[in-house]
């Protein structure tokens, strides 16, 4: 075995050599994260300059629109006014035709109060309802609301493909809906600005650096520098989008063939990016990184020789003589003191030897009325019985009044939850709840810093702590000694004794940090079984009630009332899973619980298995019912989840709440097989 003079000079060369190593590998990271950063910093520049410019042509693309939205509404009423005036227009082709010269739209359809097109500049259009695409959907809520005027933003017709903005408003007479029809040109020619190539137009382009923007829909190069790559795929010049859209911060690739650093950001409906070739970011680095490891390896060097000089002479040589008087010790010499000097730690060192020496003279009683108080507790089974034991047990082994256990509640106050009382002592208990943060604000400063609170009479406390000092004033209390509890490193509490002998006190302490660690132990595991009961009625995940709460539930549920219930399945749950991980899927779970919170949170909510949720909302009227779900399906898009939705409604809660849910149940895989037709996806449970 190597003495520890040999171990220090050898380890410190390790330990000199890995340091030089890792400080190298750092100070290269950092420049390379430093070369990163800057260029992600350019380009972010160069980013917000490109933002300013189309913020600048969309506020008058803005502008534009809502002007062009006001013409709309305005031609769409004035045909309805011409049309209701001379009725016999409304199934005249030319004369329909001649409002739309004067009125200068391009189309009219006339819809009847079903949404069926039955008249209108446009005969092809004839027969056509508001179910007929998705275009035409856009205006189905006027048929339920005929305060309603919509405009539709610029899209192709349903027919020809032609760029148009429609409109619509209901007649005066309620009769039937006008929708006209406009090519917006002016609209689309501001558009026009905020084409990538207009915009990479306004920048000039460093040699070394390239520019592009790539569609997020199709992945396709919509504009570069590099006008070669414009309308390919992505891939094909080397980009990946997922790197494209996972990685804010940049990422590095090989592009075009040569290994480069990106980074991309969304603008509008695309991703732009700015690529530098590495060789180019990182070309000053080889000659400053050699240049510090040579002052790395020659710093390490002198810093080893004085280290290890300096440990030999006042390390080595003073723990050499801690050990000759240790072995005194060992040897029975419980005379012997320690007194190395040198340094405050060898100073503290010597102190506690000193005061382990002198403890060991009395450790044998301390062990007798640990073991006692500890054999009594632990053959209790459950840990409010064992706390009332080293309660008594230290009560009286330490001849006090009363032995008690405070903790601080939710509130910050204290509360005394545990307590002991000697024959003939007044228990006080029942006045020590809840007592201001104030009163024992000077222990838990002095807890804090890991010291107890003892006093041989309370009266040396008057001045510096005045409303402890009346706190156990009127309790008669004379002497105490009290330590502190812990949670790991937090203080929970306290635990003391009344009134011991004085010329016992040192000795009470000893015995009370000891039990205090016990009597941790025992609040933890208090805790755990108060817990336990707890969780068994909560789903870990989501923080809602489990099965055991929903039977529970409903079994407390108020008779002879109505009730609701809403049967909720989480789309996509399994595919989730499957390509992303169980952590994406466990937040989507926590997405939908907050989506349904939002709109249920006032009643029972439950989770009954992986993807399926419950509320359940007694009281309820049906309309109220209806509303909320409704409300769900418009703000699943909010939490981004989508949810299959059953939802069943009963005037009588006294009907069976099974029958009820399985009710709700059946609609909604009715819902989940309707979403699922409706997106083309072979449905899977």
């Amino acid at each position: 075995m190597y003495t520890l003079k040999n171990m220090i000079r050898k380890n410190i060369y390790r330990i000199a050599g890995i340091l030089v190593l890792l400080m190298f590998i750092m100070i290269l990271t950092f420049q390379l994260m430093n070369e990163q950063r800057k260029a992600y910093r350019d380009a972010d520049r160069t980013f917000l300059q490109m933002e300013q410019v189309l913020a600048e042509n969309q506020a008058e693309l803005i502008k534009i629109k809502d002007e062009y939205t006001q013409r709309c509404f305005h031609a769409a009423k004035t045909v309805s006014r011409i049309i209701d005036r001379d009725a016999k227009t409304l199934y005249s082709l030319n004369e329909l035709k001649e409002i739309a010269t004067e009125v200068e739209v391009d189309e009219i359809h006339i819809f009847d109060r079903e949404g069926k097109i039955f008249s209108g500049t446009e005969p092809q259009y004839y027969g056509y309802t508001m179910d007929s695409g998705e275009q035409m959907s856009f205006f189905k809520p006027m048929l339920a609301d005929k305060s309603l005027m919509l405009v539709q933003e610029i899209t192709e017709n349903t027919a020809e493909a032609k760029l148009m903005q429609y409109s619509a408003v209901w007649s005066d007479s309620g009769e039937f809906i006008v929708q006209i029809g406009m090519n917006p040109l002016n609209v689309l020619k501001v558009t026009e600005k905020n084409e990538l190539s207009y915009i990479f137009s306004l920048f000039r382009v460093n040699p070394n650096i390239s520019y592009y923007a790539i569609d997020i829909e199709s992945g396709l190069i919509a504009g570069s520098n590099r006008l070669e790559f414009v309308g390919n795929a992505c891939s094909n010049v080397g980009f990946r989008f997922e790197d494209i859209e996972n990685s804010p911060k940049g990422f590095y690739g090989k592009i075009n063939g040569q290994y480069s650093f990106c980074v991309f950001q969304k603008i509008n409906s695309n991703y732009i990016g700015r690529v530098i070739a590495v060789d180019y970011l990182y070309e000053s680095l080889p000659f400053s990184m050699l240049l510090i490891l040579v002052c790395l390896f020659i710093i390490s060097f002198i810093l080893v020789v004085s280290v290890t000089r300096y440990m030999n002479k006042y390390v080595v040589e003073k723990i050499q003589d801690v050990i000759q008087k240790l072995k005194s010790i060992t040897e029975g010499n419980l005379e012997e003191r320690v007194d190395a000097q040198g340094s405050l730690e060898f100073q503290e060192l010597s102190s506690y030897i000193n005061q382990m020496v002198q403890s060991l003279l009395t450790v044998n009683k301390m062990e007798q009325i640990v073991n006692e108080t500890l054999r009594a507790a632990l053959r209790a089974t459950d840990p409010e019985k064992s706390l009332r034991i080293v309660l008594e047990s230290s009560g009286r082994v330490l001849d006090g009044d009363r032995a008690y256990i405070f903790e601080k509640n939710k509130l910050g106050g204290d509360d005394n939850t545990y307590e002991w009382v000697a024959d003939g002592v007044a228990p006080e208990k029942d006045n020590l709840q809840n007592l201001p943060p104030e009163i024992c604000e000077v222990w838990y400063r002095q807890f804090s810093e890991n010291k107890n609170m003892v006093f041989e009479n309370i009266e040396d406390m008057k001045e510096e702590d005045p409303l402890q000092y009346e706190n156990l004033k009127k309790q008669n209390i004379v002497s105490i000694a009290v330590v502190p509890l812990y949670d790991d490193a937090n203080v929970i509490g306290f635990y003391g004794v009344d009134n011991p002998p004085v010329e016992t006190l040192r000795h009470t302490t000893n015995t009370l940090r000891v039990m205090g660690h016990f009597i941790e132990s025992l609040l933890r595991v208090r805790n755990l079984v108060r817990n336990l009961k707890q969780i068994s009625h909560l789903d870990q995940l989501t923080q809602i009630g489990n099965r055991h709460a929903l039977y529970e539930y409903m079994d407390n549920m108020a008779q002879d009332n109505s009730i609701g219930i809403v049967y909720c399945d989480i789309t996509g749950l399994k595919r989730v899973n499957d390509e992303k991980g169980h952590l994406a899927g466990d937040k989507l779970i926590l997405s939908a619980c907050e989506c349904m919170k939002n709109t249920f949170g006032e009643y029972g909510l439950f989770r009954l298995g992986g993807d399926e949720l419950l509320a359940v909302c007694g009281g309820i009227s049906e309309m109220e019912l209806w509303n909320k779900v409704k409300k769900l399906k418009e703000t699943m898009s909010e939490y981004a989840v989508v949810l299959a939705v059953g939802a069943a409604w009963k005037s009588d809660s006294t009907e069976k709440l099974h029958s009820i849910i399985a009710e709700a149940e059946t609609l909604m895989y009715k819902d989940k097989a309707a979403y699922y037709k409706a997106a083309g996806i072979e449905r899977r449970r």
